[in-house]
């Protein structure tokens, strides 16, 4: 395994790692120093079986829109191969059709997704999909039939109800309090825990080593599920787009 791609699928854990050190690290201190002021509760158990149920509510929610968003590349491959198929088509029936305008705008809306997915502001994709009508009103002329090129459209409708919703989704952040109150409560739960008495204290370092990892690690995933598209696959979580990489070779090759 290369160490880029070893990077990519230990990204989160890595990333957790630091903060596991600088909190073992103050819990030693505060330990060796006697600076613990809280005594062990039996509350401590319910307290941080709440905290974990509150993340996993809150988890299953983000998660619905990132299994939306894995949706998404097929959708918009499929919708944009079944048009190009149909070009093909119609360019074998009718020679004066402008078969390689047609892949151009197909490649253009492909590219275009891939680079709006880096800038939630841009809509690349779905300029370029406006494009499409060009080559539709030609089909027309040359006497496609009228519901051939309703299809079409059809198929038009798809990819642009595709693309709306997946900038909705890289753009809009799930309930941004609830991922506040999740911050609040693990900078309260881990506080709490640095400052409470554990002995022996190797004990006391392998429960805030363990609920760092699980609680920090949560947040992380939180931010993964809001914004599922990352063209870089800068982790193992990101959507993959190799459908719309694959299509792009194809119609790269055949226009």
């Amino acid at each position: 395994m290369s160490l880029a791609r070893f990077l990519r699928h230990w990204r989160i854990p890595l990333r957790t790692l630091p903060v596991i050190a600088v909190l073992v690290a103050l819990k030693y201190l505060v330990g060796h120093y006697g600076w613990e002021i809280v005594e062990l509760n039996p509350l401590y158990t319910s307290i941080v079986a709440g905290g974990i149920f509150l993340f996993g509510l809150i988890l299953a929610s983000t998660l619905s829109d990132y299994k939306e968003g894995e949706k998404i590349p097929a959708e918009i491959a499929a919708a944009c191969e079944n048009i190009y198929r149909e070009g093909v088509e119609v360019k074998q029936t009718r020679k004066g059709f402008d078969l390689g305008a047609l892949c151009r705008t197909l490649l253009a809306i492909l590219a275009g997704f891939k680079e709006d997915l880096k800038d939630t502001a841009s809509r690349q994709a779905l300029a370029a999909l406006d494009g499409l009508s060009a080559s539709f009103l030609e089909m027309d002329a040359l006497g496609v039939a009228p519901n051939y090129v309703v299809r079409l459209k059809t198929e038009q409708g798809v990819i642009r109800q595709s693309l709306l919703r997946a900038y909705y989704i890289q753009r809009i952040n799930f309930l941004p309090s609830a991922y506040f109150l999740v911050t609040s409560v693990i900078v309260l739960l881990i506080g709490l825990l640095i400052f409470t008495r554990i002995e022996p204290l190797y004990l006391a370092l392998i429960i805030v080593a363990i609920l760092t990892y699980i609680f920090v690690y949560i947040l992380q995933l939180l931010r993964i599920f809001e914004q599922p598209f990352q063209p870089e696959g800068t982790t193992m979580d990101d959507v993959s787009l190799f459908l719309i990489e694959e299509l792009q070779e194809r119609i790269g090759k055949a226009g």
